[in-house]
């Protein structure tokens, strides 16, 4: 058995948020960031899975503080990007591009 490392973290939470990302159907991020029972669900599923995909691939066994940091920064994460991309989609910068996509 090996000890986690402090850079694992990054790890997990890119992996965590890939798997949050696959979930069918697509999570609601505002709901899911202000708390709800599919966020719930999605933390035990989820920790669960990534101790189990780190011990099974890599040997890992990680403490349940890397899990749950992990969980709630892809979370976060996703939220922020989600958050962004719609700012974004009504800004100047991005009317060409719609612009270019009905012809």
């Amino acid at each position: 058995m090996s000890i986690h490392k402090s850079e694992t973290l990054p790890d997990v939470t890119h992996w965590l948020a890939l798997e949050i990302a696959k979930v069918d159907p697509v999570v609601d991020l505002d709901a899911m960031y202000k708390g709800s029972l599919e966020l719930d669900f999605l933390y035990q599923l989820l920790t669960c899975k990534a101790q189990q995909h780190w011990w099974q691939e890599h040997g890992i066994q990680l403490s349940p503080v890397i899990v749950n940091n992990a969980f709630f920064r892809a979370v976060a994460m996703l939220h922020n990007r989600s958050i962004e991309f719609n700012r974004s989609r009504n800004r100047e910068e991005t009317v060409w591009v719609r612009e270019l996509l009905k012809r």
